[in-house]
């Protein structure tokens, strides 16, 4: 978990066709929170992953 801080902080995230990451900065660059989400492994049960190199199936609901 992130400490309260009254300073500033900055966020950015990384959208990739395997992962989600996100990471927090200070005003002096430096890191005070990352973390990040692998579809495969971490949500098996959207049935969205790499398997042989090919994507298998994308749910999107609409």
């Amino acid at each position: 978990t992130m400490a309260a801080s009254a300073a500033p902080c900055y966020l950015g995230w990384d959208f990739s066709t395997q992962q989600l990451k996100v990471i927090a900065i200070d005003e002096q660059l430096r890191v005070i929170y990352e973390d990040n989400i692998h579809f495969d492994k971490d949500l098996p049960e959207f049935g969205v992953g790499m398997y042989s190199g090919r994507l298998i199936s994308l749910c999107v609901d609409k």
